[in-house]
């Protein structure tokens, strides 16, 4: 009987040992996109590393159709535009503000036909430049509600949940991180909001984890005869601790993911960072410079949809990997 019972409980540890390797995301992803995602994943930290300086001097570029790429090394700035007014999303960190505004002057744009600026989130080197664009522009700012106490208060949000004290018994990071020109915000952006500027209209989901409400933009592109969707995201992020960040529960990550489902398929996937932009991660290989510089003569590498298929998958099978590990412990 005790043999018995061992064989059953070897073969229960077995199955869920099998089902743990195994996990697949939820349909329409698939395993085999989630084992590309998660190199894809892995790339794209390996290029990341490469910017050394994302406050520096990047050059602008055309993305596709209206859409231009005006920001800084790092990515972060975009430009949407129409002949009724252009909408900027992002404004890139306080010391990369004069190149932006260079940049965007390059391609033939006025920087007061800005008509609205959009901040996916509070941190500096995605709000930073926001004051400086305001005063150029003379355009509204606009930000996920979560967002507005810092943006306003020139702070990037604290730690959802305090680090522990250091050993010594002094506090980590005393000061906290550097502080960036305070910005009004005038309009609050809430879940399912929709932003116009003439004939341009950018659909507003609210992501919370990289921080309180981050704000991930939609919207269409049509180029050649053909409507692509593009999608601005930031940022993918689960701890091997779920328990550390207030911002990244089983609730606000279903809703990610539910989010994205909604969106589904994307034609156009736009991280806020260079390193994960659609453009840069469909090719073989390559630094991040011959990357940016293969994406900007070939706008076309943009438009691929198992780019944004394949980190869904990739990440919804990591959150979901590292919440059993979280329950489990728990237990």
């Amino acid at each position: 009987m005790k043999q018995h019972l061992l064989i059953i409980g070897f073969l229960a540890c077995a199955s869920l040992l099998l089902q743990a390797q195994t996990r697949a995301p939820y349909p329409p992803f698939t395993a085999e996109q989630a084992r590309l995602g998660k190199e894809l994943a892995a790339k794209s930290l390996e290029i990341r590393r490469q910017i050394t300086n994302g406050a520096g001097p990047a050059e602008p570029f055309k993305i596709i159709g209206n859409l231009y790429f005006v920001g800084n090394a790092n990515g972060e700035v975009f430009l949407l535009t129409s002949p009724q007014g252009h909408i900027m999303l992002g404004t890139g960190s306080a010391d990369s503000t004069e190149a932006v505004q260079k940049n965007i002057e390059s391609m033939g744009f006025k920087m007061t036909d800005i008509k609205a600026i959009l901040v996916n989130h509070n941190h500096g080197d995605q709000s930073g430049g926001a004051a400086y664009m305001k005063e150029k522009t003379g355009a509204p700012l606009m930000a996920g509600f979560g967002e507005i106490p810092y943006v306003e208060h020139g702070m990037f949000n604290p730690p959802a949940i305090p680090a522990p004290p250091a050993p010594d018994g002094r506090g980590r990071g005393q000061g906290g991180p550097p502080r960036y020109p305070p910005a009004h915000v005038d309009r609050a952006l809430f879940d399912g909001d929709v932003v116009k500027v003439g004939p341009l209209s950018v659909n507003i989901y609210l992501i919370p984890g990289h921080s309180p409400s981050s704000t991930t933009f939609a919207y269409t592109i049509r180029d050649g005869g053909r409507d692509y969707k593009v999608v601005e995201f930031c940022c993918w992020e689960y701890p091997e601790d779920l328990s550390q960040n207030a911002y990244i529960t089983e609730a606000t990550v279903r809703h990610t993911f539910e989010t994205f489902r909604k969106l589904y398929p994307i034609d156009i996937y736009l991280e806020l960072g260079a390193y994960a932009w659609g453009g840069t991660l469909n090719q073989p290989s390559g630094t991040i410079t011959e990357r940016m510089a293969k994406a900007k003569a070939e706008p076309k590498l943009f438009v691929n949809r198992e780019i944004f298929n394949q980190f869904s998958a990739a990440r919804e099978v990591e959150f979901e990997e590292k919440l059993a590990k979280l329950r489990a412990s728990s237990r």
